[in-house]
């Protein structure tokens, strides 16, 4: 095989791009891998870049940016049990790596997929489809089910060896788990796992934000993490259920979101999203703070709450227990 030949990967840390890469590589091709950072998530980058290591190929990443969303919001080929615009995302993903390929003079885009294995991106007319709008007819391989498939251009001239290519079809994975086997490879996530669009209480929530008022990415990021309540038309109470969740929520927050707490770290932290909130929506966060809280039963409990910009000055709120049945109408 050429060993000039360079080909662009799309790398999801799902086994299937992790074999699909290691199989063009160990045919003497110099492989980049391509990994796509979601707000709402699609594959771990820390765990991606451990993959990348570990086939022993390059990682490029790119972050998705807020014109991404036109395509969540309005895609041309329809969306799955949730949110989840699997074509769609497809074809936006394969017309980056097609531009990518042309940028770096490579030879030809791969993909980990597999005719059959998802019911909406991954049938064989559905694939054809996704090649022909990327307009990478003839320079799209598959290798995990390239023979299922005409020879691309890369097969006809012979830089990759179409025998040592594979026919894999359908959602069993017994020959996904001997190929791992046999490359040893490993740390590779679970096939249902993935993006979050496919969730439907992530889509309702995300659905809920584009109908309030959608600010920026982070706003997305934060729908990952605690409980969702929404106090009013232009504000809602994010409720971190642990440590690791309210660092996150404060990380996230926007400059003009208001931060509260139960002092002496007895509750989870609330993030209060919007400019402004007035003291009623303020009182019905810190009502959440105390029933997600160690003393929820307690009386006569204050919260401590400040905007993320100017964290140093500290205002306080009388806590009120709020009725379960509030809680449940507000919750998302």
């Amino acid at each position: 095989m050429n060993s000039n030949i360079k080909a662009v990967g799309l790398l999801s840390g799902g086994l299937d791009s992790m074999l699909a890469a290691a199989l063009v590589k160990n045919q003497g091709i110099e492989v980049l891998g391509m990994f796509f950072s979601m707000p709402w998530g699609c594959g771990d980058e820390e765990r991606v870049k451990k993959i990348a290591e570990i086939i022993g190929i390059k990682l490029v990443l790119f972050r998705l940016d807020e014109d991404y969303l036109e395509i969540v919001k309005n895609p041309l080929h329809g969306r799955g049990a949730a949110l989840n615009p699997c074509i769609d995302c497809k074809i936006y993903m394969l017309k980056k790596a097609n531009k990518y390929m042309s940028e770096i003079k490579a030879d030809f885009v791969f993909t980990g997929e597999v005719i059959g294995q998802r019911p909406m991106s991954q049938l064989k007319h559905s694939l054809r489809a996704i090649e022909k709008r990327s307009q990478l007819e003839g320079k799209l391989l598959r290798p995990l089910s390239a023979k299922l498939f005409p020879p691309t251009i890369a097969e006809e001239n012979k830089w990759i060896d179409r025998e040592k290519l594979l026919n894999i079809s359908g959602r069993s994975r017994k020959e996904q788990f001997a190929l791992a086997k046999q490359f040893a490879i490993s740390g590779f996530t679970q096939p249902a796992g993935g993006c979050l669009l496919t969730d439907k209480n992530f889509s309702n929530r995300l659905k809920d934000l584009w109908k309030h008022g959608f600010r920026d990415l982070n706003d997305i990021t934060s729908l990952r993490w605690g409980r969702h309540f929404r106090l009013a038309d232009k504000h809602k109470a994010i409720v971190g259920r642990d440590e690791k969740e309210n660092d996150l929520l404060l990380k996230y927050a926007n400059p003009d979101d208001i931060i509260l707490d139960l002092p002496g770290d007895i509750g989870p932290t609330v993030v209060i999203t919007g400019n402004g909130p007035d003291e009623r929506t303020i009182a019905l966060a810190a009502g959440l703070a105390k029933r997600f809280s160690k003393k929820r039963g307690q009386n006569d409990l204050e919260a401590e709450y400040r905007k993320k910009s100017d964290l140093n000055k500290i205002y306080t709120v009388n806590v009120q227990s709020i009725e379960e049945s509030l809680i449940n109408k507000l919750k998302l």
